[in-house]
């Protein structure tokens, strides 16, 4: 629920209530009548998580209301004769907890003070279901709550004029997200954060885009031909020889474990290489001829389509495949218009049926007359038999026109009837892809998803779905996922570097063929430079991401196993200047190899065409050193979230327990002098760039019981930053983060004047930079002496020892 639909549901609550003759007398109609209500219909709390009457040391809570295993809000009812405002203002107010205005709540306080010290939760709220007041109960930042301001809303009126804030304070949303703090303390007086000037070492006037050769046009246009794309659409040929086996792997190991958990019962790894589990299934739905709804798991770049096709065109036992009709529906091809999808899907299966079942563009009046053959033969015998022995051929025409019409006004049943006519006139099984739904909001994945249901539960037809692992879980909440039965197989993801490979070989092998035939296979992808050129190019990126193990690694690590991502950075990498491309071909040509070094590479990665870093153009890295000019603290607090995870994904491989609540990070900061909303900003900033990730994929936001997870991405992103020799990653932020010191800055800016920097200066930048990060570290974070924060103080002394 948003905050729009809660203030159209209290809407047509406050109408009820006021304009309705209900009694409400006693505290049990109030909870009854009104409250309840609130809470659950208004607020949206789940009933699971409203517990009522609970016994504590201080006597029955009314309400004790809990999510993600945290007390969040007690609500302590009361009759509404009872008098719980001293001031006749009718209008929202804060007052002092402890003042004037709220005397005849003081035993209300009192009250609620104590529920909550025996339930650990932080906030209340006191009402009579018209009045409401909400109070800051146990304080966490040294304020003693009689001392502090409480909101109160005298009437539902005030409720609906001031209803953003009444959700806030109260709703479920708001609560998880701590929000009754920033309200409490803005009418205790706006809180000043610590806020300095920043600046950077370099400015943007500083950066500047690199040159690029022309050659540089054609040696892209190369790239996006073999290597940008996993589909290997229009090509065959490359799609049978470039397709890459997925093996299995932790992160495989993990993202099933968590599916099988909460999503399905069973799952199965399918062989990306033979699909054998997939061909058995089919091989059963043909013998038996019972169909089967099929869900393809994997992550985005995971190759599911190219699987699917490649299977049914190259793998698929031939036996087995003269007996399936497949038809692949590409949904990237749609609007994407939620409203128009069922009749675009129709209007697509139509032409795929009849360019599958017929010979002519068009089918002939012999070959409907076959598809509707129960029609023509109860017309034949039953109501138009006279007709049939009259005039054949009126009759004919007759059933021509009413043929016509079922298709242009009801194409669905003609849909429908073509796979009848597929399964029981031709003995075909109708093998049905819906390929790229998650390309698409969930109502429009829900909606496609209940087409193809429809199409298996009304006819003999064998449907595969291929979905994302977060679409999975979307489904899974919510849809027609929850009602059906279907079979699952999980696809894991290929390594880049046997992708990348597989290309270069393809492109090796079409180089060597005859030459004519080579050129004009290149020339159809609209490719010019020379077959040296092409054949020395895949040399040179077999030697820079193929030829060692660890450039590949980070490029997987950063794109969390994404293999588009994976490729974007390759690209960005390879068509880089900083590389030098055109350089490497000729050495190349000539028979040498001029291999860039580690720092190169890195270097091409982190600016792509430009000469220096920009957090905001770069979606792969992110500064781990920056902070907020308007919320200051210690330049190393992401890297210092990213060890506290680390340690947990380190100590196991169970699924569930790598994760941890953003409540269990803020608690383990809080010591160390971190305020929670810090924390939280820092953390928003990991997982924007995929460097954190939750345990519901669907789930992005952060809030204390949701869970999260170090990834590839931020296990590589803390080795760049801690243990990286070539040094690329930490050159660009000492220049590009922005700092306080005046004296830190000169110092940097007047060895960089003075000549052209060789690697030993560049040495003494990291050096005063982290000398800079370890200074700031101490003003703004005071590590406790418990063994629990030992790992914190390795990761400085490290970063001292590695750097300065």
């Amino acid at each position: 629920m948003n905050i729009d639909q809660a203030k159209e549901k209290f809407d047509l609550l406050y109408i009820e209530l006021t304009q309705t003759s209900i009694k409400i007398e006693t505290e049990e109609d109030a909870r009854f009548q009104v409250i309840d209500r609130i809470l659950t219909e208004v607020l949206g709390w789940e009933r699971t998580e409203i517990i009522t009457e609970p016994h504590t040391d201080s006597g029955y809570i009314d309400y004790l209301i809990a999510s993600g295993g945290r007390s969040r809000l007690v609500v302590e009812a009361k009759r509404r004769a009872k008098l719980l405002i001293d001031t006749c203002q009718v209008r929202m107010a804060w007052y002092k907890v402890g003042g004037p205005a709220l005397k005849s709540a003081f035993d209300a306080f009192a009250q609620a003070k104590r529920y909550c010290a025996d339930t650990a939760a932080l906030f209340s709220a006191i009402t009579t279901g018209f009045e409401w007041i909400g109070f800051w109960a146990i304080r966490t930042d040294g304020i003693p709550p009689s001392e502090g301001k409480a909101v109160v809303f005298p009437s539902l009126e005030a409720v609906q004029q001031n209803f953003a804030i009444f959700y806030d304070l109260f709703s479920r949303e708001g609560m998880l997200n701590n929000l009754y703090q920033v309200h409490v303390r803005k009418a205790e007086g706006l809180q000043v954060n610590h806020s300095e000037s920043l600046e950077s070492i370099i400015s943007i006037s500083d950066r500047r885009l690199l040159d690029k050769s022309t050659f540089f046009a054609d040696i892209e246009n190369v790239y996006r031909s073999f290597f940008s794309s996993m589909s290997g659409e229009n090509d065959p040929d490359m799609l049978a020889k470039c397709f890459v086996e997925s093996k299995e792997s932790r992160t495989a190991d993990e993202n099933l474990q968590k599916i099988t958990r909460n999503l399905l019962n069973r799952i199965d790894i399918v062989n990306s290489d033979k699909g054998s589990e997939l061909e058995n299934k089919i091989r059963n739905a043909v013998e038996l001829q019972r169909g089967e709804f099929v869900i393809i798991i994997g992550n985005k770049g995971a190759g599911k389509s190219t699987f699917i096709d490649r299977f049914f065109r190259l793998i698929l036992d031939k036996h087995l495949s003269d007996r399936c009709l497949f038809l692949q529906i590409n949904l990237a091809d749609s609007s994407g218009e939620e409203t128009n999808i069922v009749g675009w899907l129709t209007d697509k299966l139509k032409i795929e049926l009849e360019k599958k079942l017929f010979k002519g563009e068009y089918p002939s009046y012999e070959e409907l007359q076959g598809v509707f053959i129960k029609e023509y033969d109860r017309w034949r015998y039953g109501e138009r038999k006279h007709l049939y022995e009259r005039n054949k051929n009126e009759f004919k025409e007759k059933f021509g026109e009413f043929m016509a019409d079922l298709i242009e006004r009801h194409p669905d049943k003609y849909v429908m009837r073509l796979i009848e006519n597929a399964a029981k006139a031709r003995l075909l099984m109708p093998c049905i892809v819906f390929d790229n739904t998650d390309h698409f909001p969930q109502t429009f994945q829900d909606a496609v998803f209940q087409y193809a249901q429809s199409i298996y539960r009304s006819v003999f037809s064998f449907i595969i779905c291929p979905i994302t692992d977060r679409t999975i879980w979307q489904l899974s909440k919510s849809g027609p996922f929850q009602s059906y039965e279907s079979i699952s197989f999980y696809l894991p993801v290929p390594s880049t570097k046997e992708i990348l490979a597989k290309r270069v070989d393809f492109i090796k092998e079409k180089t060597i063929e005859d030459s004519e035939i080579s050129r004009q296979y290149f020339t159809r992808k609209g490719i010019r430079v020379s077959i040296s050129n092409i054949s020395a190019f895949a040399l040179a990126i077999e030697d820079i991401f193929i030829n060692e193990d660890y450039i590949g690694r980070v490029i997987g690590w950063l794109s969390n196993y994404d293999i588009r991502r994976s490729l974007q950075i390759a690209q960005r990498i390879i068509t880089s200047p900083i590389i030098g491309i055109p350089e490497l071909v000729k050495t190349y040509i000539v028979g040498n190899k001029s291999r860039p070094n580690r720092r190169q590479i890195k270097k091409a990665l982190l600016v792509g065409d430009y000469n220096r870093f920009e957090q905001k153009d770069s979606d792969f890295i992110l500064n781990l050193f920056e902070v907020n000019s308007s919320s200051i603290t210690s330049p190393l607090l992401r890297l210092s979230i990213l060890r506290m995870l680390l340690d947990v994904y380190s100590e196991t491989t169970d699924s569930e327990k790598i994760y941890r609540s953003i409540e269990d990070i803020m608690n383990y900061f809080e010591p160390a002098a971190v305020s929670r909303g810090l924390v939280k900003e820092h953390l928003e900033a990991l997982m924007s760039y995929r460097l954190i990730e939750p345990y519901d994929p669907t789930d992005i936001n952060i809030y204390e019981s949701q869970r999260v997870k170090i990834t590839p991405c931020g296990r590589i992103h803390y080795e760049f930053a801690v243990d990286d020799k070539e040094g690329s990653y930490m050159i660009e932020m000492a220049l590009t983060t922005p700092v306080i010191g005046k004296n830190y800055i000169g110092k940097v800016r007047d060895l960089m004047n003075k000549r052209k920097l060789n690697w030993q200066d560049w040495c003494t930048v990291i050096k005063w930079f982290i000398n800079y990060c370890l200074e700031k570290d101490k003003v703004y974070i005071s590590l406790p002496t418990s063994e629990a924060y030992d790992s914190q103080r390795f990761l400085r002394e490290r970063i001292h020892q590695n750097w300065a």
